[in-house]
């Protein structure tokens, strides 16, 4: 299980609430805009340090209150917690403070899938490289010094474009950003691979369709990525930013030979997109182990009873702790919650 116990303070509308969920199924109901979806803000803050609703982790804050503090006792015991006020964050655990977001993930791997996840197919390149990249930083240990030398590289020689500084200095930090570049390629490549039969499974079971993911470099199909700095790199002077790489990389998606993006309904894109993140969970299942949870924000959402269900019996067969929300019981039936808690008026009371 993924979390033991749950404590939240000065988050929107809840004053104080403690919660006990179970190692497998919590259900969460409640009227729309009770705060369903802000519990599970709460434990998304625990694992990724950041809201999936607003920008600003402060905007979380109730408006009568200081600060925002959640705090949650682990599977191994450790106590993690996270606070947030008007002008800055912090977090520990065990104790010890926690100064990196990666840390959060490496001890709560946290997965959502909320109304919002069509986004993932219908959405620019963003969405689909953070997607990969969550995947890669579990499953690819090199992956995070990688693409941190990436980013390092990309600002020195944006700043060296934008600087106008002469041709050594561009050309410097360029060697230094084609070569982590092209061995973040190589492990994104190497993680799509890793995925494609994990989540061409989920698409067959959701969709009855193949599924294709297709890693698309941020440079020519073919061409080294040193050769592509140096082709753009007047371009890239005039435009004062770098305009080739993997920060402009795609992950293309088919259906059945189609793409994906533009061509299938709003319902079909939810499980399309559903069928990405339940498939990125089977193979980070024996990875995560018990630290795994899953946050799934009112499924039923633009889905018909049969494809509901049809999803929600893949939800509930993954070794993660879940946390479900609905209107009621009712809007999701044949679900068979292990804990079941009810949310009105800022307070949360467990009913089974």
């Amino acid at each position: 299980m993924g979390l033991r116990s749950l404590s939240v303070a000065g988050l929107r509308c809840f004053e104080k609430v403690d919660l006990a969920p179970a190692p497998g199924l919590n259900l969460v109901t409640g009227k729309n805009a009770s705060g369903k979806t802000s519990l599970l803000e709460a434990i998304f803050l625990l694992g990724r340090g950041r809201s999936f609703r607003a920008a600003r982790r402060e905007a979380m804050i109730r408006e009568d209150a200081e600060l925002l503090r959640t705090v949650a006792k682990l599977a191994d015991g450790r106590m993690l917690g996270v606070e947030v006020t008007r002008s800055g964050w912090s977090a520990r655990a065990g104790g010890e403070p926690v100064t990196q977001l990666a840390q959060l993930a490496g001890l709560l791997p946290v997965q959502l899938m909320d109304p919002d996840v069509h986004r993932l197919v219908q959405e620019g390149p963003g969405e689909r490289r953070r997607y990969l990249d969550w995947a890669t930083f579990h499953v690819k240990p090199s992956f995070l010094e990688t693409w941190r030398g990436y980013q390092r590289a990309l600002r020195q020689r944006n700043a060296a474009l934008k600087g106008r500084q002469n041709e050594a200095e561009v050309m410097a930090w360029e060697q230094a950003l084609a070569e982590h570049g092209r061995r973040l390629d190589e492990l994104r490549r190497e993680t799509i691979a890793e995925l494609q039969a994990p989540v061409s499974a989920v698409a067959q079971e959701l969709l009855g369709a193949e599924l294709r993911l297709e890693y698309r470099p941020g440079q020519a199909a073919g061409q080294d990525l040193g050769d592509a700095l140096a082709q753009h790199r007047e371009r890239d002077r005039r435009a004062g930013m770098t305009q080739v790489g993997p920060h402009r990389a795609d992950v293309a998606l088919s259906l059945d030979e189609h793409k994906a993006r533009g061509w299938v309904s709003r319902g079909q894109q939810k499980l399309v997109a559903a069928a990405m993140v339940l498939g990125q969970a089977r193979l980070l299942s024996p990875v995560w182990g018990d630290r795994g949870v899953l946050l799934v924000d009112d499924p039923a959402a633009e889905l018909d009873q049969e494809r509901c269900e049809r999803l929600l019996s893949l939800v509930s067969g993954l070794p993660f702790q879940v946390f479900v929300t609905a209107l009621d019981r009712a809007a999701l039936p044949g679900l068979v919650a292990e804990r079941t808690f009810h949310v009105e008026q800022g307070k949360v009371a467990q009913v089974v």
